[in-house]
């Protein structure tokens, strides 16, 4: 798995002040932002700049792209994924994305696959070099990521300070 970070200052600041407040308008400013962030980067189930990007054979792993606000309403997070399986129910993804090491076939005489409509029998096969496309959509990103984390901090504040809703 892969963490992308960003400057989040303002809610580390904004944290124990959150922690103190404990309001319902806090966490719903807390799940908005997380919706807008999840939008900009997956606007539409398979859609948006990470589908855009993912390297694509059937194109499976692109339209798999989804965001979820999961956790409750005290620990709220954003995930996104992609959760393409091979037919052995292998979630692919992550061997795109992070590379694997040689295969070499053990319980048979030799692996059989597919690329396109050839298929081929090896009795082991190199690696895959790692294609981290995800992190260079988040690169690309960081500023639009960026603004929308520091609105979230601002409109949060606003509200914990008693000045109403930033518009």
């Amino acid at each position: 798995m892969s963490t992308i970070e960003w400057d989040d200052q303002e809610f580390q600041d904004l944290g124990q002040r959150v922690n103190q407040a404990g309001d319902t308008v806090t966490r719903i400013s807390i799940n908005e932002g997380f919706r807008r962030l999840g939008r900009l980067i997956v606007p539409t189930t398979g859609t948006g700049p990470l589908a855009a990007e993912t390297p694509k054979v059937t194109g499976k792993l692109a339209r798999s792209t989804v965001f979820q606000i999961i956790g409750g309403p005290m620990n709220q997070a954003l995930e996104i994924r992609q959760a393409a399986r091979s037919a052995l129910g292998v979630f692919y993804g992550q061997i795109v994305r992070e590379g694997r090491g040689p295969v070499t076939a053990v319980n048979a005489k030799f692996l059989h696959f597919f690329i396109g409509s050839q298929e081929f029998f090896r009795k082991s096969v190199g690696p895959a070099k790692a294609n981290p496309y995800h992190r260079r959509v988040f690169a690309r990103l960081k500023p639009q990521i960026q603004n929308i984390v520091n609105d979230m901090g601002r409109r949060i504040i606003a509200h914990i300070n008693g000045q109403g809703p930033v518009q």
